[in-house]
């Protein structure tokens, strides 16, 4: 069953399955999603569960970011903020959970649906989508932790260059960088990573719990301490007459490439 808010939890023995399921809004991220994730968590950390699952429903997309239309309507910097810390801190929450958390990328993820991807431990995606950290391209920056969290996987100059140029990395490069863990057919892409899912799920949770603790102590997955300075450029990047002008512009083009269709 879909909560309100768009999220669906589904458990599968010792295995739960996050689902972001707003298909009218390509899986985007709303507040009301935002806040039924953070219950969703709630349930998770109140649970026996030994891993968690996060995908997006259908096959095209994993979660395509924050839901622009609603998000519009935010135009303070006090309010960027706002919702910058509510989202950061529930990926947060998700990258601290004392269990494996494994993205089953289902469909193509960009800007906010890319820092989703990497606030999980472990990234298995279809090999037909593609990733970008493509914030740039509205004017804005990464503001939910993701930052850090694409540095440590890729490497400074690699993360450095995706998040500036915002470039689209198809499933095959996005493995070879490091940002995808395993790619699979789609043919074989739920059985594959429902399998991993129930063999991590068949060890003991203490150890599991114990190899996670003692990763996350030497390669941090959150980073609280850098949250109030990013979120910060953030809110001033949205707020900004850029930011406004670019989105426009990338709505006109959505419109002129429907119309051509």
């Amino acid at each position: 069953m879909t909560a309100e808010g768009g999220v669906r939890l589904d458990r599968d023995g010792l295995v739960t399955v996050l689902t972001i399921d707003r298909p009218e809004a390509r899986n985007a991220i709303a507040r009301a999603t935002m806040r039924a994730l953070a219950d969703a968590l709630d349930e998770v950390e109140a649970s026996p569960a030994r891993v968690v699952v996060i995908t997006g429903a259908g096959t095209r997309v994993f979660v395509a970011g924050g839901d622009l239309k609603e998000l519009a309507t935010i135009r303070t910097h006090e309010d960027a903020t706002a919702m910058a810390e509510q989202m950061r801190g529930v990926l947060d929450r998700l990258a601290t959970l004392p269990v494996p958390v494994l993205a089953a990328i289902n469909g193509d993820a960009y800007g906010g649906g890319a820092e989703v991807a990497v606030a999980c431990d472990i990234r298995i995606a279809a090999g037909d989508v593609r990733c970008a950290f493509n914030q740039v391209a509205l004017g804005i920056m990464p503001a939910w932790g993701g930052i850090e969290r694409l540095t440590g996987l890729v490497g400074r100059g690699r993360a450095l260059t995706l998040m500036t140029t915002g470039r689209i990395v198809d499933a095959a490069d996005a493995l070879e960088l490091g940002l995808f863990d395993e790619v699979v057919p789609r043919a074989e892409f739920e059985t594959h990573w429902r399998e991993v899912a129930k063999k991590i799920a068949c060890a003991p949770r203490d150890a599991l719990v114990g190899i996670k603790a003692a990763q996350r102590a030497a390669f941090p997955s959150a980073r609280p301490d850098l949250a109030a300075p990013a979120i910060a450029s953030f809110a001033g990047t949205w707020i900004a007459d850029d930011h406004w002008r670019m989105v426009e512009e990338a709505e006109q083009r959505r419109r002129a490439a429907r119309d051509n269709a």
